[in-house]
């Protein structure tokens, strides 16, 4: 499997990290602090990583649409990255935030099965 086929993957976690940090979840800043990385914990730079690591994570889910031809990874996948841009960006809300993350990993993995299905 080519990189192309992980693309939701890397947007996925790029998209966690984005919102966790957007809406300051302690441990994530802490992690970010320790890494030399703090002066990306600003909400005009996090804003634009999650937007586009959302849009990664759909672009990924279409790729993998046009292969295994199940709508269900695209449908949850567009609806979680929906909602956690609305619950970072807009009206931040953890726990939606969080409900989001895990169905944009149920989304991700969904596609990594159909894929591999399609494949073999």
């Amino acid at each position: 499997m080519a990189v192309r086929d992980h693309l939701d993957k890397f947007g996925v976690v790029g998209a966690a990290i984005a919102a966790l940090c957007c809406l300051g979840l302690t441990a994530i800043l802490s992690i970010a602090a320790a890494l030399g990385v703090g002066f990306l914990i600003n909400d005009a730079v996090l804003a634009p990583i999650l937007v586009v690591s959302l849009a990664l994570v759909v672009w990924g889910l279409v790729r993998g649409y046009r292969r295994h031809r199940n709508w269900l990874p695209l449908v949850i996948g567009g609806a979680g990255s929906l909602a956690l841009a609305i619950a970072s960006l807009a009206f931040p809300s953890r726990p939606i935030a969080y409900v989001s993350i895990a169905a944009l990993v149920i989304a991700s993995i969904a596609n990594a099965v159909l894929l591999h299905r399609s494949h073999v």
